[in-house]
């Protein structure tokens, strides 16, 4: 028999493997700029949008201009026609009025009111998204605050409470201050809103 020689191992170039661009770092990737967009419309674009819509709510139902408050906003009406003294406002008067002047209220589709005791809620649509806003009330040197107010549901994902009820509550003391009206007390009671004037 004859001897082989013995086979020599010759090393193999060693491959290098790309680096992983696996699930993980997509995964990454991809909660990272949820992040950032969340974080962009958190900060700049909500706060924007729901500044946007008070104003336009509030600038439809009260105008800035003397003119124009003249015409038909609901507004400088209704101040213009509360007595001195106590006003009872029930649920149905309100929902009935905000029927009526549905057109006045801009971006917002749909109002329906209701009054339990210590505070006032108002489910509500506005772009398509339906929401319920609650706040109670409070009178402060003859102006009128808001008391934790809050929209629950989707809308208060797109807006926040404090941007949008703001324009208003400026808009409803203005009003009030150019009529020389003031607001003693405000007492939300179950199905209506007592109102005390001088």
């Amino acid at each position: 028999m004859s001897q082989r020689p013995p086979r020599r191992r010759v090393p193999r170039p060693v491959r290098r493997r790309p680096p992983r661009r696996g699930c993980l770092n997509q995964l990454l990737v991809l909660a990272t700029v949820l992040l950032v967009g969340v974080a962009i419309y958190g900060f700049f674009l909500r706060p924007a949008l729901s500044s946007m819509l008070g104003a336009q709510i509030s600038e439809r139902i009260a105008p800035l201009t003397q003119a124009e408050a003249l015409g038909d906003a609901a507004l400088p009406g209704v101040i213009a026609a509360l007595p001195s003294g106590p006003v009872v406002v029930e649920q149905a008067q309100a929902n009935a009025f905000l029927a009526d002047h549905q057109g006045d209220y801009g971006p917002l589709e749909q109002a329906q009111l209701q009054f339990r005791p210590g505070e006032a809620s108002a489910n509500v649509q506005a772009l398509g998204v339906r929401g319920v806003v609650r706040s109670g009330v409070a009178v402060v040197d003859g102006r009128i605050t808001l008391v934790n107010p809050q929209i629950d549901g989707p809308l208060g994902l797109i807006v926040s409470s404090q941007d949008l009820i703001n324009p208003l509550l400026d808009r409803l003391n203005a009003e009030l201050a150019n009529q020389g009206r003031v607001i003693e007390d405000i007492q939300i009671e179950d199905g209506r809103v007592v109102v005390i004037t001088r």
